[in-house]
C-alpha cells in the first residue's frame, strides 16, 4: 500500500510540474510580444512589467532545478521500488524549459532596451 503511495504522489508533482511548465512557456512567450510590441512603440516599459519578466525570469532556475532534483530522485529512490512509474512528464519539462527561459531572456533584454531607450 505504501508503494503506492509514493507513485501517486509523485505523479501528481510530475503532473503539475508538466503543467506550470507549459505555464510558463505560454507566459514568457506572452511577455516576451508584450515588451516587444512596447519597444516598437517606443513606450518605455512600465515598473510593473519589468518586475514581473524579472520574477519570471528567476523563477525558470528554480523550476529547472526541481526537475533535475525530481529526476535524480526518481532515479535513485523510485525506479527500483514502483516498475510501472513513468517519468516523461518530468523530462519532457526539463527539456522544454529552456525554449520558455530563452524567450524570457529575450524579453529581459527588451525591457533593458525600452528603459534605455526612453531616457
Amino acid at each position: 500500500m505504501e508503494k503506492k503511495q509514493y507513485g501517486s504522489k509523485f505523479e501528481l508533482f510530475q503532473n503539475i510540474y508538466f503543467k506550470v511548465t507549459w505555464v510558463m512557456i505560454i507566459i514568457s512567450a506572452i511577455l516576451c510580444g508584450l515588451v516587444y510590441l512596447l519597444l516598437n512603440i517606443s513606450i518605455p516599459a512600465p515598473d510593473i512589467l519589468v518586475n514581473i519578466v524579472a520574477i519570471v525570469f528567476y523563477y525558470h532556475f528554480g523550476h529547472i532545478a526541481y526537475g533535475i532534483i525530481s529526476l535524480i530522485y526518481y532515479l535513485i529512490m523510485l525506479r527500483k521500488k514502483i516498475q510501472n512509474l513513468k517519468i516523461y512528464k518530468t523530462v519532457i519539462g526539463i527539456l522544454v524549459t529552456p525554449f520558455s527561459f530563452f524567450a524570457i531572456y529575450i524579453a529581459l533584454f527588451l525591457v533593458v532596451l525600452s528603459s534605455c531607450g526612453s531616457n
